[in-house]
């Protein structure tokens, strides 16, 4: 199975809390057409919810690509500092 599709747990004990952190939140859709003769299409949407920008797909590649540029477009935080 791809390593894309494995499911991982995070706990708060895994995640720092002391380091800065970044969020996205993304929702994705996926649904079968099988309106035609020939075999289901799978088709997906995301939408980057802070944005409200959305896009469609039929391909992962195009997915992770959208992924990756939103997630490429963020600075980094800042680190923090103790008073």
């Amino acid at each position: 199975m791809d390593a894309f599709w494995t499911p991982r747990v995070y706990n708060r004990a895994m995640m720092n809390e002391a380091t800065p952190t970044t969020r996205h939140t993304f929702i994705v859709r996926l649904w079968s057409e099988t309106d035609h003769p020939t075999p289901a299409q799978w088709r997906g949407s995301v939408e980057h919810v802070p944005t409200g920008e959305r896009m469609y797909f039929t391909r992962l590649t195009d997915l992770t690509d959208w992924l990756a540029f939103h997630l490429r477009e963020t600075p980094p935080p800042s680190p923090q500092r103790e008073p």
